[in-house]
């Protein structure tokens, strides 16, 4: 399977309409210090250690920063059979996405 790239503005869609998991890829600092909505925090650095307790029943929506993390994230998680979005432009696009 592969990934997608979706804009900011198509994530509600995907959290309530397909109960996709949203999942911050940026490190714990990063997340303590902001992130968006109900993010889980799954740092990139240790994809290893967390991907494979994920549902494939479920999308899961990636961001980063600017979405070169969650784009690699993406890659690999698509390679394993999951269904995965990440956000074009991550994290800054998401804040200004009115």
């Amino acid at each position: 399977m592969t990934f997608y790239t979706i804009h900011p503005r198509e994530i509600e869609d995907l959290l309530y309409r397909r109960r996709a998991m949203l999942i911050d890829v940026r490190d714990r600092e990063a997340y303590r210090e902001y992130h968006y909505g109900n993010a889980r925090n799954l740092p990139y650095d240790q994809i290893d250690n967390w991907m494979y307790r994920l549902p494939k029943s479920r999308p899961l929506v990636l961001y980063c920063d600017y979405g070169s993390t969650s784009l690699l994230a993406a890659r690999k998680l698509g390679n394993e059979g999951y269904e995965v979005y990440t956000v074009v432009g991550g994290l800054d696009a998401m804040r200004t996405k009115d």
